[in-house]
């Protein structure tokens, strides 16, 4: 075994060589290769367009079409990568991978990984697993889940046998910082991530659970005054006139920094029976986000999420939108949970978890894998029910 803060090695001696591609690299794929890179190992980015955390990536390559993606597979994997890592969907760039590992007869050397933060078998109710999906499971080497029910279900559905772990979205240590003495000086609640356009049937059919546009005028007929950061600019432009106030699509760093002058994190679904299993099932990347952030999140139907603030004490949970009321009479509980968001945001960070996918990795290589420390082994217990 080596040591926890240095890089694992491949068979030649050297940290490993990651291959870190996607179609866009969401933040979650970021946040993972941040951790990674700081430890030492040497990580290159594959995606369809220019992202945010771009220039943490010792070289990142820009694809178009399938021929343009095999290419920069083949020449990665020319130049001895030992993982490629496919984060979230679509599906089908696993076949293309597989593909080319296939051709240069490479797959005792190269490993391939599905990180799975979405996937289209836990979307649909009625179990169907779409045909991609499935040669997805069937090509990958490994899989990381986001959360520890949609690992069981998954692996439930797919028959997995292969080795498979779960990572939180967890924030990167240092993302963002505050100053205590200005907690007081906190107002308002801000919810942060995709919502769908007022009145927009299609998107309130297919991602009901986005349609949060009468959830955050509920809070504000209630006494709040609500902001939010909407992840794509369509809510931003169309959602003027509903009473939130709105910020357009913000770089993650600086959306970060905005957080951090609000008191409360809205941590709420359009999911009242229960019914959607995208939420209900799925840790949520702003869950990390607010704690990082130091606000405590209010939180109503998102089942797995609500666990987790429950488990930490960092959030309060409520059954309904209109139990939550006016939030200036929590005022009481804000002191704890204030208390414990100081403790938790040190712990709960992806340095501290990334020792996980490390030791898939050097188990799929057949290498040394790492030594934990007790501390941070304790918290992976708590976390995952080890």
């Amino acid at each position: 075994m080596i040591d926890y803060d240095k890089p694992i090695l491949n068979k030649n001696g050297e940290p490993l060589k990651i291959i870190e591609a996607a179609a866009h690299h969401c933040i979650r794929c970021i946040k993972k290769a941040t951790a990674l890179k700081k430890i030492g190992y040497e990580i290159h980015g594959i995606g369809d367009k220019a992202v945010y955390g771009q220039e943490l990536y010792d070289t990142y390559s820009v694809w178009k079409n399938e021929r343009q993606f095999k290419n920069i597979i083949a020449l990665h994997i020319a130049q001895r990568a030992d993982i490629i890592s496919w984060d979230n969907e679509p599906d089908h760039p696993v076949t293309w991978i597989r593909d080319v590992i296939k051709e240069m007869n490479s797959q005792y050397h190269v490993k391939l990984v599905a990180d799975l933060h979405d996937l289209d078998s836990v979307r649909r109710k009625e179990n169907v697993i779409p045909k991609t999906e499935r040669f997805m499971f069937n090509h990958a080497d490994a899989f990381i889940y986001c959360s520890l029910p949609i690992q069981k279900m998954t692996n439930d559905l797919h028959v997995v046998n292969k080795p498979n772990i779960v990572l939180y979205s967890y924030c990167n240590d240092g993302i963002v910082e505050y100053d205590d003495s200005q907690i007081k000086n906190r107002k308002n609640m801000i919810y942060e991530g995709g919502i769908n356009c007022p009145d927009d049937r299609t998107m309130n059919t297919v991602f009901p659970y986005r349609d949060l546009f009468p959830i955050l005028q509920q809070l504000i007929n209630q006494g709040n005054e609500v902001h939010a950061f909407p992840g794509n600019g369509d809510a931003y432009v169309k959602g003027q006139h509903t009473g939130v106030v709105l910020y357009p699509p913000t770089e993650y760093d600086k959306m970060m920094q905005k957080l951090i002058e609000f008191k409360w994190g809205i941590l709420i679904f359009n999911n009242k029976n229960n019914t959607e299993p995208q939420v209900k099932y799925t840790l949520t990347n702003k869950a990390h986000e607010y704690l990082q952030a130091g606000l405590p999140s209010i939180t109503c139907w998102c089942e797995e999420s609500e666990k987790w603030i429950k488990k930490h004490g960092i959030g309060l949970v409520f059954s309904s939108i209109e139990e939550i009321g006016d939030c200036s009479s929590l005022e009481d509980k804000y002191i704890e949970l204030m208390s414990n968001i100081y403790t938790k945001r040190k712990e709960l960070v992806m340095e501290n978890f990334i020792w996980r996918v490390e030791n898939m990795y050097a188990g799929l290589l057949g290498v040394d894998t790492k030594g934990i420390p007790d501390k941070i082994s304790n918290l992976s217990k708590l976390e995952y029910d080890e």
